[in-house]
This record gives structure tokens, sequence and C-alpha cells, in this order.
């Protein structure tokens, strides 16, 4: 490989899809109590079952950024094997780690002269910051250049956007995710949130629907009305341990957009920790955000 192309526990991709692109990861921290977790896509040291179960009696898990260790241990992995580096990151507007990887990519010039290290800001978090990873490897697959793989990923990168409901926005409230406002008006009775990605990578409830029936219809409406190329490309449906609503929305965008590949996945812990329990999330490259923001 020319170079090697990372992302974090934010991306959310499973260890098939990791090890079908040649994609590596760094681990974020999560803790309950005095218990500190290492944030292990593959749920490695506790089942994403028992996570969300203690979630719904009511336990909060507190989240950490990529470590500066475990970053340096990983950039020098690979810079070590003569690889550069693309980093693809979890959005600034959710996390601090991209601005740490800047700063280590940095110092390590020193150490790696003839190497690269690139960081780019996805914007966005799970599988939408996946896909971003699994394009690069495709373009790199193709014998595209770091240089050019980026900077696709730099400028295409408002095009890979997401629709999702939570069952609550007490969690993106508390963990700074949505306004208090946003919280609000989304804990009314039976009204449920629809949320994007916005410009800045932030969480943004853009919409609120009666019932969570009727948050389902809207997250394959706008799937279907926003996707580019729906036929020639995977939607990814995360789930919060609710596979059964995940497979409900499958169904409703296969409805609307026959021939659709779709597929389901269990959003990891960091994500998982914001969002809450229950929560939808579908991810597809589609139109310009600005669209999103501006037809909803």
């Amino acid at each position: 490989m020319s170079f090697a192309i990372i992302t974090d526990s934010t991306s959310d991709l499973s260890k098939d899809l990791r090890e079908q692109y040649g994609i590596d990861y760094c681990k974020m921290e999560f803790s309950l109590g005095d218990k500190t977790f290492r944030a292990s896509l593959d749920w490695d040291e506790i089942s994403f079952s028992d996570f969300y179960g203690s979630m719904r009696k009511g336990e909060r898990y507190k989240t950490v950024q990529v470590p500066v260790k475990t970053f340096d241990e990983k950039f020098r992995e690979h810079l070590s094997k003569g690889e550069d580096v693309l980093y693809i990151a979890c959005s600034s507007g959710l996390s601090g780690s991209v601005k740490t990887a800047v700063v280590l990519a940095s110092e390590l010039k020193s150490s790696f002269p003839d190497r690269k290290i690139v960081c780019i800001d996805s914007l966005i978090s799970g599988l939408g910051q996946g896909s971003m990873a699994i394009k690069a490897a495709q373009m790199r697959d193709e014998g595209k250049s770091l240089e050019e793989t980026s900077s696709w990923i730099e400028e295409h990168k408002l095009f890979f956007n997401q629709y999702g409901t939570v069952e609550s926005l007490d969690y993106l409230k508390a963990a700074g995710r949505v306004t208090a406002s946003s919280a609000f008006f989304g804990n009314l009775f039976s009204v449920k949130p629809i949320l994007i990605s916005d410009l800045e990578g932030h969480n943004l409830a853009v919409k609120k629907v009666k019932g969570r029936k009727s948050s389902f219809d809207e997250l394959a409406q706008m799937t279907a009305k926003y996707i580019e190329n729906p036929l020639e490309q995977t939607i990814y449906i995360g789930h919060a341990d609710d596979e059964a609503a995940a497979n409900v929305v499958s169904e409703k965008i296969k409805e609307l957009i026959p021939g659709a590949s779709t597929s389901l996945y269990v959003i990891g812990p960091i994500v998982g920790a914001s969002v809450g329990p229950g929560t939808i999330i579908v991810f597809y490259y589609g139109k310009h955000k600005k669209e999103q923001l501006n037809g909803n």
C-alpha cells in the first residue's frame, strides 16, 4: 500500500470492512465510574448489549478523545514501515482528536522527514466518517496518490451525509452535542427529532415529527430525496441496540429506492455514549449539505 489510512473509534467500521479495505484506527476511551475502557469497534472489553443495557438502566458513560500516546504509537507504526499516513478524523465539532493529531504530525516530521501525515477533519462521525475512509481506500487501490486522495476527500466531505433520530435528546444534551433548546423541543411528548450533521460538523435537530414510526418514515424519505446514485453505493443504517427498528428503516428505504443496498451495524461505544440506546442513523453519499439545510 502506498499510504496508510487511519480513522478512529467514531468511524464505526466493522472488522470485516477494516480488513477488506485495509483501514486502521486509533482507539478512543470511555469510562463508567472508575473503570476505563478502550473504545474497540469489536466490543472487546464490553458487549454492546451490556453497554446499551446499562444505559437503559440510567448509567452514563464519559468519553475521551484519542490519547496522544495512542496517536504517537499508531502513526509511528506506519511511518516506520515507510508508509505515509492519511488520518480521517471525527468531526472537530464533536471531538478534539483532529487537533491533537495535527500537532503530533508536525512534531513527527523531525523523526520521519521523508514521510507525510495528512489529517482531514471529516465534519461527521459514524459510517459517514467510515465511508470517507472506504472511499480513500478504493482510490488508493486504484493507484491514486496520497495527495490526490486527500484532496478529493477534502473537496467532497460535505456530500457524505446522515439522517438520524434518537429516543431522547438527553444524551446529546449531556454530552454537549446539541443545544439545550434543541433538547427541549425534542423531548416534548411523543415528538421525535430528525438530526443531521451540519456544515461545521455539529449535530443539528432540523425537524420534529410525531412518534417513532413517523421518524422512521422521515429518515427513509429524506434519504431517498437527497441521495445521489443510490444503486452505486451501500446505505449504512446504524442502530444503538435496536436491530428491529433498523430493519424497519431499511425496508422503507428499499420501498422508496428499489434495488437499494443497505447494511446494518451496531453503533460503536463513542457515538453510542453520546446518542443513547434506540438511536437510528442513516449514512449515504448524496447532495451537498447546504441543500439539506435549506430544504428542511
